[in-house]
């Protein structure tokens, strides 16, 4: 046979008897911090600050902070074995329990760097500026406002910025309201009578001489002369323009007469009116008139009266006996014996011994 020893213990030597097994003294039993060795048995301990883990062996930290145990205002921050509290930017951590928080007041430690103004607030402050300035980016420094930069300053016309402030001023022409801001504009007409020699239009901020009808501005842009209308073809006249003293009036050339709107000029029909002269037909043209004469005249060279035309006197008129004139055309005959062809020109032979008229006892023989 053989013994064995119960778990703890080991087999001393003459095979009989057991003793405790120190477990601490082989790799400290397991322990990861102290190793306390029982008979038969052992068991871990920790350090302050720490807890034994569930397997008994080892030692985990404690977070006092995880476990609400600090104390802490604002912040706890845990460290192995202990912890320690901080405060939130614009606090400071009480010096005698080293917990509590309480408000810094920047403005009045003169830490805050502010420019102009300083206003504390509950764990902070901000920085503001005079009128007429504006906070930097750093939420620090004042910088002048260009106020000109902005809608122009709210002026009118022009603005011109200074150290914290600006002021406006208005353009030639335009005088500064009671609001510093707007221009109104000067009637200069109304302030200078004799600004305009004869006319005078106030415009937005300045004004113009204008003259009466018939006369034109001088380049001095003040006095007026007297403008010729035919010269600058402004005067609509249809054919003649005849310029006068502020004025000027339209005539028309021969055959025309001026209208009632006295510019344009309308043709005179001669014809109708009865005034051409024309011994038998008038003819009227844009400005003129002619003469012609019916078949059987021709015009006289005063180009108005008609004279009958001898047509016996060219060719015997084309008759081939006798031509006998007539006002205004002619006529033709035959000798005996001939009779007047359809055309009224040619004679015919008569054939008397058929048409019955001879006088012949016995035979007839044409």
């Amino acid at each position: 046979y053989h013994c064995v020893c119960d778990t703890g213990y080991y087999l001393k030597g003459n095979g009989f008897n057991c003793s405790d097994t120190n477990e601490c003294n082989g790799n400290n039993g397991g322990c990861n911090q102290t190793c306390i060795n029982e008979i038969g048995s052992f068991h871990c301990e920790c350090d302050i600050g720490y807890t034994l883990d569930d397997d008994g062996l080892g030692c985990t930290d404690v977070n006092e902070c995880s476990d609400d145990i600090d104390g802490c205002d604002h912040y706890c921050h845990n460290t192995i074995r202990s912890y320690y509290c901080t405060c939130k930017i614009g606090y400071r951590l009480n010096d005698t329990n080293e917990r509590t928080c309480h408000d810094i007041n920047e403005c009045d430690e003169d830490s805050d760097g502010c420019a102009h103004q300083c206003t504390n607030t509950i764990s902070s402050y901000y920085c503001s500026c005079d009128i007429g300035y504006s906070l930097d980016t750093d939420d620090h420094g004042c910088t002048n406002i260009n106020e000109c930069d902005t809608d122009n300053g709210g002026c009118d016309h022009n603005c011109t910025d200074s150290i914290g402030s600006y002021n406006c001023s208005c353009d030639i022409g335009y005088i500064l309201a009671t609001d510093n801001h707007a221009c109104n504009d000067i009637n200069e007409c109304n302030e200078r009578r004799d600004i305009c020699e004869q006319v005078c239009n106030n415009t937005i901020g300045s004004y113009l001489c204008e003259c009466d009808i018939g006369y034109q501005l001088d380049t001095n842009a003040i006095n007026c002369s007297d403008q010729d209308e035919c010269a600058v073809n402004i005067d609509g006249c249809d054919q003649n323009c005849h310029n006068s003293i502020g004025s000027f009036f339209c005539s028309c050339n021969k055959g025309y007469r001026l209208n009632v709107d006295s510019k344009t000029c309308d043709d005179i029909h001669e014809c109708s009116e009865d005034i051409s002269g024309c011994n038998q037909v008038c003819n009227n043209t844009i400005g003129s008139y002619y003469c012609t004469c019916f078949e059987g005249y021709y015009l006289s060279r005063n180009d108005r009266t008609c004279s009958d035309i001898n047509e016996c006197n060219t060719s015997n008129g084309g008759c081939n006996h006798t031509c006998t004139n007539s006002d205004g055309s002619y006529t033709c005959s035959c000798n005996d014996g001939y009779e007047l062809n359809f055309d009224d020109h040619a004679c015919d032979d008569l054939n008397e011994c058929t048409l019955g008229t001879h006088l012949c006892e016995h035979t007839c023989v044409n």
